[in-house]
């Protein structure tokens, strides 16, 4: 075979004649009518972009090539065509192609929470584009900016942690509504200074807070007799 596209003229090419093919040139694949699983293959290992102009579409065997590709290898791949990404199902190939680039989450048919958070850790822009973000998506806005928290209606105990990490000042911003004992006992927890934001803590509340700061004792709004007698 003197080149590669004579391959488009030779009815029912054998295998062997397929692989010849190849062997010039990886894009002939996509002159080859039923490539083997083998010509698809050889197709691939020169250029993950073959993938995409296999007749009929590519074989699964070739598809969980892609999905097994190293990470850093991917993503080189990825940059010189994004078109690979329709056959990406691997969740960490699809965390990296996102964090390359978080537009791309718009392009995932049903794109999980995770690469929502991981499309708004890159860029707070990506907000815009979620009606109804899942916890993973709050806390990775909150860890971004801690003020967003004012933003949240009805924020879990892991989004108010997430928030008073970066600052304990953001407890304040928490509604006394959707104070719960249990976001103000992760809040404490998470820093003891919360508790100077609550008006009537339960025992539990202010306990967990002088027991993990002592000194915040003078902090603390109408203290019970357990957390006087604690703090003596």
């Amino acid at each position: 075979m003197q080149s590669w596209t004579e391959i488009k003229n030779i009815e029912n090419p054998t295998e062997e004649q397929q692989l010849e093919a190849i062997g010039l040139n990886w894009y002939a694949i996509s002159l080859i009518q039923n490539p083997t699983e083998t010509v698809q293959k050889a197709a691939f290992e020169k250029n993950e972009q073959a993938i995409l102009y296999v007749k009929c579409g590519p074989c699964e065997a070739l598809k969980q090539s892609l999905n097994a590709m190293d990470e850093a290898k991917f993503l080189v791949a990825f940059k010189a065509e994004p078109n690979l990404l329709k056959f990406i199902t691997n969740p960490e190939l699809l965390k990296a192609a996102v964090s390359q680039d978080w537009r791309i989450v718009r392009k995932i048919d049903g794109a999980s929470d995770e690469l929502w958070a991981e499309a708004v850790r890159q860029s707070a822009d990506a907000l815009k584009f979620i009606r109804n973000p899942g916890e993973k998506v709050l806390i990775a806005a909150v860890e971004r900016d801690w003020k967003y928290l004012q933003e949240i209606e009805n924020p879990t105990a892991a989004v108010v942690v997430a928030a008073v990490k970066q600052d304990f000042h953001a407890f304040e911003y928490v509604s006394i509504r959707r104070r719960t004992e249990q976001v103000q006992l992760a809040a404490v927890r998470t820093d003891p200074r919360c508790i100077q934001y609550l008006q009537r803590a339960s025992e539990a509340v202010q306990m967990e807070a002088v027991r993990k700061d002592k000194s915040v004792f003078a902090l603390v709004k109408n203290p019970c007799d357990a957390v006087k007698d604690f703090c003596k």
